[in-house]
């Protein structure tokens, strides 16, 4: 069953079971779909509102335009989702291989490293995307509807913490390729990720709490 299909609780029945598929990159992915979601929210309860048909052309547009892009990044929140899965089971195959002839040893080792690399891939792109997404969230917390600022900052928050899982998930792979030539510079990558999603999600969360709770 795709995930798109489950109800709530049993996804989370699945998650909580002894199967070791969903885990915690398909969750990496369902939290960064929550935060889309929450953004979409405040633009939902923002668009035809006063406010926002005081604003500019210019700016409605850039509100529409944005209120879409939200759209679309829950869309590929969830594909990424199921894709960690995918991978993961693929890459769980891979440990089946016969190992019974040296011929076999080889062919499994080289299967296992070719599974893990494309086990990586998911959470790589979904922390890249959801880096990305903080502009998003910039632009709600700025024109979106001032009694939905909350949900804006939470919005990020669950952004960063999507980003810090998949990030996890990513060096779960990465440890086995370290001997890689490309495996430096993705950890690299790593790094700066983390280290700006926290300015960025610090940001918008001080913003927020300038309005709804100020000192």
């Amino acid at each position: 069953m795709r995930f798109k299909d489950y109800k709530i609780d049993e996804f989370l029945e699945d998650l909580s079971s002894s199967s070791p598929s969903p885990g915690g990159g398909s969750v990496a992915g369902l939290v960064a779909a929550l935060s889309g979601s929450l953004n979409s929210m405040v633009y939902s309860l923002t668009v035809n509102k006063k406010s926002f048909e005081s604003l500019d052309g210019e700016t409605k547009k850039t509100v529409l335009d944005f209120k879409e892009a939200s759209g679309k990044f829950i869309k590929k929140s969830m594909e990424l989702m199921e894709l960690d899965r995918e991978y993961f089971n693929k890459l769980m195959d891979c440990y089946k291989l016969p190992k019974d002839s040296d011929e076999e040893k080889k062919i499994r080792s080289a299967a296992i490293v070719q599974g893990t690399v494309k086990a990586m891939k998911a959470p790589l792109e979904l922390a890249k995307e959801c880096y990305n997404f903080y502009d998003n969230i910039d632009v709600a917390v700025k024109y979106g509807n001032r009694m939905l600022i909350s949900d804006a900052g939470c919005a990020a928050i669950l952004l960063h913490a999507a980003i810090e899982s998949a990030i996890v998930n990513v060096k779960v792979n990465l440890n086995s390729l370290r001997d890689k030539p490309f495996a430096k510079s993705v950890e690299l990558e790593l790094v700066e990720l983390e280290e700006k999603s926290i300015k960025r999600k610090d940001s918008i969360v001080k913003k927020m709490n300038n309005e709804i709770y100020p000192s």
